[in-house]
């Protein structure tokens, strides 16, 4: 993961979301490693709670960043847009995840490359995320403070759903 900064910031939230998250994410990489040594019915559980764990966990946390957290960015960067390469990584972890769904188990070389994969596009979009962004949302806390609380919302809004 990214460096933390030394002192708390208003962003730690976030971080420390990204660190539960982590968790995880680093369990995708483990299972792609034991994943030669599975039967083909531990492989298909394996698989579907990866599966599982990006479209009820990762997914809903992406669009909540891309609806608020990647709004905020570019309304401070004074270019909407800026953040389009952010929501790009989000298309390739979901095209990815789909892709891990859809392969026979059975080719564990084919599975293990996609949930390496997997593992490589998220750990680099949350480094982005913590290295590029939420320096940017530090120096302005009271943007960082908007942004919490809409983020606040929408998962105690999911955590009810």
């Amino acid at each position: 993961m990214s460096t933390q900064p030394t002192e708390p910031t208003t962003t730690e939230p976030l971080r420390k979301e990204h660190r539960e998250l982590m968790v995880h994410v680093e369990q995708i990489r483990a299972a792609a490693r034991e994943l030669p040594d599975l039967s083909p019915p531990e492989r298909d559980v394996l698989v579907g709670r990866i599966t599982t764990f990006v479209e009820d966990t990762l997914a809903p946390h992406a669009r909540s960043e891309e609806e608020v957290l990647y709004r905020v960015i570019g309304d401070i960067l004074g270019q909407p847009r800026a953040t389009e390469p952010m929501v790009h990584d989000h298309q390739l972890i979901r095209e990815t995840a789909h892709l891990l769904a859809h392969t026979d188990t059975n080719d564990v070389r084919i599975t293990q490359e996609l949930m390496y994969r997997l593992y490589g596009l998220i750990v680099a979009h949350f480094r982005k995320e913590e290295d590029l962004y939420l320096p940017i949302l530090d120096a302005h806390p009271d943007r960082a403070t908007e942004v919490l609380g809409e983020l606040h919302v929408r998962g105690d809004a999911h955590a009810r759903s």
